[in-house]
């Protein structure tokens, strides 16, 4: 499943359904200053380009809980993508179309055993 779960959701120039251009963003913070007055270096920016797909949130998810507080609106956002082997977690961001996304709330599918694809629910 895993394998065919890539395939699907790689870009469509690599003969894949994957729509746009969906990146995950971590801003890592800089070293520190020389002295301990000195400010930190700038923190970096590294991007992972993930292959999947975005759309609206359907009703089924609208009113339900997320891990940071509140709840899905119909205005999120459901991107689905293959699994790369990084980390990631509510409060990530994610790139969508190269503009920045909040992710929410995800999701392992399946929810037990090898994972084939990741749900992330995100906000504008």
């Amino acid at each position: 499943m895993l394998a065919t779960s890539k395939r699907l959701l790689a870009p469509t120039d690599e003969d894949g359904l994957g729509q746009g251009k969906i990146e995950l963003v971590r801003y890592v913070p800089g070293a520190p200053g020389p002295d301990p007055w000195s400010p930190p270096a700038e923190p970096s920016r590294e991007v992972t380009t993930l292959d999947g797909v975005a759309r609206g949130v359907g009703k089924e998810l609208v009113g339900l809980p997320v891990e940071t507080g509140g709840q899905i609106v119909a205005t999120d956002l459901v991107v689905l993508v293959a699994p790369w082997g990084g980390a990631y977690g509510p409060g990530w961001v994610l790139e969508v179309d190269g503009l920045p996304v909040t992710v929410l709330r995800v999701r392992n599918i399946p929810e037990a055993g090898i994972t084939c694809s990741i749900q992330f629910v995100a906000r504008r």
